[in-house]
């Protein structure tokens, strides 16, 4: 990137898993373990530098004795591989030298940055940016044990970035005093050439597909999903019903539906970008119902595609339409309201093509690709200013 002119991008893994494949021109540490002894590397582009981190295992026990340790990372009960934990953290930290450590998410790489902190000066310690993703804040502060993990960690950084603007209250609630970055999503933004060619393919009126998100775990309630659709099966006869990102519960309970009633499914594993794009571009409605969420990167998709977002009010889904006119806006726990609302999204056809219109003019004034690149360009060359100018008002201060 061209902000990051003249800087060298260090990844430190939070576990061990090969880097991305679509990863360039950076240097990744790999804790202890050589390339020529990982099978999870192979294959990795050539372009992702892979070092071991200087650490003598010899007197720390041995790699076999370590491999198995898991490291509490303060009050919560979030741990870490001993292999990829705060003392190999800061080992990396010491040796590098980085200008600014960036934590992308907050429960692992947060925590874990936190308590590598500890083993610093407060003099020692590089600046540090940490980006909040989905429920990082918005669901873990309601844990005591969280809650002041969360704060301490808050206290700690010096800039701060999400891609929700409640998130930035949230912090500030917390404790957080510094800078906050430009908000704007995680997900890196589409590519509006091509959704434009999926997304007129058919009006949504027209189209026959039911997106439903399958998480059911400690936020997603897909169960609450498939009960939605069990009370509105008579809207139902003509489509069918693509669940996706599903865990084991959803898929059983899907599998039952099917077995004693007319819907159709049709179960997604994995599915890259595009795929999953290209099945939004034939979806009437999506419905993604969470107890806890960022900006869905699902409603990103539905908005783009023309597809007709029901998005519950745990996310900042509010930031992006508005409730009744780009989709619906939905508590997780009222089912009556919940019914109604994919009711009225099925049979008025005004209603989704529409907002189909409305959510165009958004898309393509926030979600291309060419105008959050821009914002990632700038985003560094942000943070360092931000943290020159902090400097030399502390250098001003002191003085």
């Amino acid at each position: 990137m061209a902000a990051l002119t003249g800087h060298e991008l260090a990844i430190f893994p939070v576990f061990p898993a090969a880097p991305n494949a679509l990863l360039r021109n950076v240097t990744v540490y790999y804790p202890g373990l050589p390339p020529e002894e990982t099978p999870e590397l192979a294959g990795v582009h050539q372009s992702v530098r892979i070092e071991k981190v200087p650490l003598s295992l010899k007197t720390l026990g041995g790699l076999d004795a370590l491999a198995a340790q898991e490291m509490r990372l303060g009050e919560s009960p979030q741990t870490a591989p001993f292999l990829f934990g705060p003392e190999i953290l800061a080992a990396a930290i010491r040796h590098f030298q980085p200008d600014l450590v960036h934590s992308l998410e907050f429960q692992h790489a947060g925590y874990l940055v936190l308590k590598a902190r500890e083993l610093f000066t407060e003099e020692e310690f590089p600046s540090w940016l940490a980006t909040n993703w989905g429920s990082d804040i918005y669901h873990y502060r309601n844990f005591t044990e969280h809650k002041r993990q969360l704060t301490r960690l808050l206290a700690s950084i010096d800039l701060y970035s999400c891609e929700c603007v409640r998130d930035v209250g949230l912090a500030r609630s917390l404790g957080y005093v510094g800078p906050a970055l430009p908000v704007f999503p995680n997900t890196g933004g589409f590519d509006i050439a091509e959704v434009e060619a999926l997304r007129f393919r058919a009006r949504p009126s027209q189209r026959r597909l039911i997106m439903i998100k399958g998480y059911q775990h400690f936020a997603g309630r897909a169960l609450t999903s498939l009960a939605v659709l069990e009370r509105m099966i008579d809207h139902l006869s003509d489509y069918e019903v693509v669940l996706y990102s599903m865990g084991e519960a959803t898929y059983q309970k899907a599998r039952d539906l099917a077995a004693r009633t007319p819907l159709r499914f049709r179960f997604i594993g994995h599915a890259d970008h595009d795929e999953m794009l290209r099945l939004f571009s034939e979806a009437r409605v999506y419905m993604g119902i969470s107890v806890s969420d960022a900006i869905s990167t699902s409603v990103l998709e539905a908005m783009s595609t023309g597809c007709f977002p029901i998005q519950t009010n745990t996310s900042c889904c509010d930031e992006w339409y508005r409730d009744g006119e780009g989709g619906f806006i939905i508590p997780p726990d009222d089912f009556e309201m919940i019914c109604d609302r994919f009711e009225r999204a099925m049979i008025d056809d005004a209603l989704v093509n529409r907002a189909a219109e409305v959510n165009w003019v958004t898309v393509q004034a926030r979600l291309d690709k060419k105008v959050i690149a821009k914002n990632v360009q700038d985003f560094y060359k942000t943070a360092f200013d931000l943290l020159e100018q902090a400097s030399y008002v502390r250098h001003a201060v002191v003085e």
